[in-house]
């Protein structure tokens, strides 16, 4: 069984893979308490949904939308045990995205690990995903510095894509000035994103 906040489908907002269709399987739970956490109803505990009851839902939306890879968000989903539900993924054969602040691991084979460091965990991330990253998703916040992203690019050569800080006043200027600072000192594969389904007002 796992927590189960919202099984919904949309387009990826954010990210490399922005724009395209997407079923989110948004679990409940999350040890951090961000204050700028845009999914905060994803806290409590939600409903408790089998593996089987999942698979059905994601059959339900599949069928009206059968282009659209998984994305299993949160929350945060790693602090649940994922393994039963991505056996079941994988036997469908769907393309299984994750996206994770970075603080735990499983030794999932997902496709496509997108880690969100946070602030607020002194952008922490453990050093197994550092290897499995296919992105690196960083809010602007007044606690992000140059500093933290030329560590990170020591550690990894994924994407660093730069997200404006939600609900910041001037957030996308202050954003494309922290990008513009990142190039001027030559930090390789800085990206400067934004939300895409927050602009078209969708879930």
């Amino acid at each position: 069984m796992l927590k189960i906040n919202d099984i919904f489908w949309s387009l990826q907002g954010e990210g490399l893979r922005a724009g395209t269709p997407a079923i989110f399987i948004r679990l409940s739970g999350c040890s951090l308490r961000c204050p700028y956490c845009d999914t905060r109803n994803a806290w409590p505990a939600g409903r408790s949904m089998s593996v089987a009851e999942i698979e059905a839902a994601v059959a339900r939306l599949k069928r009206s939308a059968p282009e659209s890879r998984l994305v299993i968000t949160g929350g945060e989903p790693l602090e649940q045990d994922l393994k039963p539900l991505l056996a079941r993924c994988q036997e469908n054969k769907y393309f299984v995205a994750v996206e994770t602040n970075g603080l735990h691991f499983q030794d999932l084979p997902f496709d496509w690990w997108t880690v969100s460091p946070k602030d607020v965990a002194a952008y922490r991330v453990h050093p197994r995903l550092w290897e499995r990253a296919a992105e690196i998703k960083l809010l602007v916040t007044a606690a992000l510095d140059l500093e933290v992203l030329m560590a990170m690019r020591q550690k990894t050569q994924a994407a660093i894509i730069l997200q404006p800080e939600h609900g910041r006043s001037g957030k996308y200027r202050h954003a494309f000035d922290f990008f513009q600072a990142g190039q001027q000192r030559g930090i390789a594969n800085l990206r400067l994103g934004a939300q895409l389904h927050k602009m078209y007002r969708v879930p």
